[in-house]
């Protein structure tokens, strides 16, 4: 029997002591990211469990734990971002 999505968590753990963050996850594209930093990063970046439920477990720097606010825009940013985007799509038809 499966988990169902409420159940399916992602948990990032750390204290003040350590240098490092765990991070457990059920989320795909999670999951992704940490195994590419796996591989790109193998000092830094390490897979320590798989529950075989689809949760995995990996262990990185905590510093690399980062919390960011979506952009907020001006209205003459976001009238600039609007005429690019309708120059790229006349470009491309």
């Amino acid at each position: 029997m499966g988990l169902t999505k409420y159940e399916q968590e992602t948990i990032i753990l750390y204290n003040e002591k350590e240098a490092t963050a765990s991070v457990y996850t059920h989320n795909t594209g999670l999951q992704n990211t940490l195994r590419g930093l796996c591989e790109s990063h193998p000092a830094q970046v390490r897979q320590t469990d798989n529950n075989r439920h689809g949760g995995l477990s990996f262990e990185l720097p905590k510093k690399w734990i980062k919390i960011t606010p979506p952009r907020v825009l001006s209205e003459a940013q976001k009238k600039v971002l609007e005429e690019m985007n309708r120059k790229n799509q006349q470009r491309r038809q």
